[in-house]
């Protein structure tokens, strides 16, 4: 699991290099959120939580390379293609690796709880994070965008990943008080 989170920080830390400009969804969001995941896993935060904060790497950097991309390349449905795949080619490896599991199937297993810790309702809680998070985060930066699109200008520097910080903890302190 390491290796894999030091992976993703070094190809995100190249992409960085590689893409001279920053956009709305910036390096600043992706290197955010990947550090925050990479904390919480070392202390031990609960895999829900930590679900949030891998869905809000996997969005805020889908629509990152969306927007490097509609520069070079625009085609329909491409944002809502890229989100899919982005989350795809994260919950896959993920699954088969055996960090995503069918907690409907393992339940039943004697060591389940201390394991893998308790699926909702059947799904395991690294995934219900990641998808709670992911929708989360698209979500704050939709909000964001619009509001930049109908004010001509963001409110605030940094307006878009306060929004998305702003959700995070919400959901993180939800989650955290159902799971203590």
């Amino acid at each position: 699991m390491k290796k894999m989170l030091l992976l993703s920080l070094f190809l995100i830390v190249s992409l960085i290099v590689i893409i001279p400009d920053a956009t709305a969804h910036c390096p600043l969001c992706t290197g955010a959120a990947v550090a925050g995941v990479e904390v919480a896993r070392v202390i031990g935060v609960d895999d829900s939580i930590v679900g949030l904060l891998l869905g809000a790497v996997i969005i805020s950097s889908a629509l990152w390379f969306n927007k490097w991309l509609k520069k070079k390349i625009d085609f329909p449905l491409q944002e809502i293609i890229i989100v899919i795949l982005s989350l795809l080619m994260i919950i896959i490896p993920f699954y088969y690796a055996g960090i995503i599991t069918n907690a409907a199937m393992v339940k039943s297993m004697p060591d389940y709880h201390s394991m893998f810790g308790l699926g909702i309702f059947g799904i395991d809680k690294l995934m219900i994070g990641i998808i709670i998070g992911s929708i989360a985060v698209w979500s704050a930066f939709t909000l964001s965008d619009s509001i930049k699109k109908q004010k001509g200008k963001v409110l605030w520097p940094y307006q878009g990943l306060s929004f998305m910080l702003i959700i995070l903890f919400i959901l993180s302190l939800i989650f955290w008080l159902i799971t203590k």
